[in-house]
């Protein structure tokens, strides 16, 4: 079965932004947002990089992520630095993940999409992380040329 059938042709296009900063040592960090997910048995919660959908009057998929990105952590955009580092656009479902450099683990805002906001240093352990994310974040370390990400 495909995930076009699980769907229903229900058509999906979001876009989303992964801020990222290097320390001193090297270390990249990465800001994840803990979000609330439907359960069977209740509430769960997992680690997700900011992204939603895409509007209509959105002037493309970057402008798209940015938005999105600052409703969601309340960090401005700097469309020119942004990088698209992972995108998958099959069965109904489209989803583009930018990447931008911030010179330091700026704090975010309160989100009422969130439960936490909260930096992590990329290779370390993240619990809670979705499937999704994680290879989201395999894929941003393989674009960084790095080897661990999760």
């Amino acid at each position: 079965m495909e995930l076009k059938d699980v769907l229903g042709g229900i058509a999906y296009r979001g876009a989303g932004c992964l801020f990222y900063s290097i320390d001193s040592d090297g270390d990249v960090w990465v800001l994840l947002g803990r979000r609330p997910v439907g359960h069977l048995f209740g509430s769960a919660y997992h680690w997700s990089i900011p992204e939603g959908t895409v509007k209509d009057d959105d002037p493309s998929l970057l402008d798209a992520a940015m938005r999105v990105a600052y409703e969601e952590t309340g960090i401005l955009d700097n469309r020119g630095r942004a990088r698209l580092f992972w995108e998958v656009d099959e069965g109904g479902v489209g989803l583009s993940i930018y990447s931008l450099r911030l010179s330091s683990k700026v704090p975010p805002k309160r989100s009422r999409c969130y439960s936490d906001l909260r930096w992590f240093r990329l290779g370390d352990l993240i619990d809670d992380i979705d499937t999704l994310a994680g290879s989201q974040l395999k894929a941003f370390a393989l674009s960084m040329g790095l080897k661990k990400a999760v």
